[in-house]
């Protein structure tokens, strides 16, 4: 188990410091593969396997965010007016998961993963996109469905991220930086929902839980992904870029397809 989560940090890591995607998209189907090579049920293991993953991922999203701040590529006001609504929906979402079955699970992020997979296509031109305004009143709103939509899926608040900056027409080079202060935000407060669950966790004997949050793996995996995330940052040409997101395309594809199939 040390080893799989180590590979999955180092995937998702490496993968998300190249093309910016949410690494819980990749984390998650690797975890509903794997785990019953260890005799473990994703379905029985839902909450914690999700709970552990959005968690460890916080230090890189954070590490992301501050380099972001400090190259002045994040569209502050558009924080201000989204983020206290996607914090609020993060705890919320994270209550709802605990919750709620695996088939919820499922289209949750079905639907993520599609939105994910538009997003790698089609968001590099968002000149081409039109959204008719709406009043200050829809941003909290807005950010609550995002919020809650995105942790329902196992989500960090990523794919919705960078679809709300596009339909915001953020400026290109402070798009990245905005969503992943989405991201942190989102992340945080989920990880506040997860260690108070709405319903308990039978820990199946084992030990090292916070809530929902299983620690030891969830140190294994944020040192191995934050580290990987470091040694990637800034390197990739167009070329590694586009093979890459055509990969994670077809992964997310077959990771979709095998939720609904077993």
């Amino acid at each position: 188990m040390f080893f799989l989560l180590f590979f999955i940090g180092a995937a998702t890591g490496s993968i998300a410091s190249v093309i910016k995607i949410a690494p819980a998209l990749i984390a998650i189907p690797a975890l509903y593969f794997f785990l019953p090579v260890f005799n473990l049920s994703f379905e029985l293991l839902m909450l914690p396997a999700i709970a552990t993953c959005i968690t460890a991922f916080i230090p890189a999203h954070l590490y992301a965010w501050i380099i972001s701040m400090k190259k002045g590529e994040v569209d502050s006001q558009q924080l201000i007016n989204f983020a206290p609504g996607i914090a609020m929906g993060g705890v919320i979402g994270a209550q709802i998961l605990s919750l709620s079955s695996v088939f919820v699970f499922k289209i949750a992020f079905s639907l993520i993963a599609l939105i994910a997979v538009t997003n790698v296509f089609f968001l590099a031109r968002p000149e081409k996109i039109y959204v008719a305004q709406v009043g200050k009143t829809w941003n909290l709103p807005i950010g609550l469905i995002i919020g809650v939509l995105s942790l329902m899926a196992g989500n960090c608040g990523h794919a919705l991220g960078c679809l709300l900056c596009s339909f915001k027409k953020v400026e290109a080079k402070l798009q990245q930086g905005t969503s992943n202060g989405f991201v942190v935000f989102a992340s945080i407060a989920a990880m506040i929902g997860f260690i108070y669950p709405a319903q308990t966790f039978d820990h199946i004997g084992l030990s090292g839980f916070a809530g929902a949050v299983h620690l030891p793996s969830m140190i294994v995996l944020s040192c191995s992904h934050l580290f990987f995330y470091w040694l990637c940052h800034n390197r990739g040409n167009e070329l590694d870029k586009s093979v890459l997101s055509i990969s994670f395309v077809v992964f997310i594809a077959f990771s979709v397809l095998r939720l609904w199939i077993s």
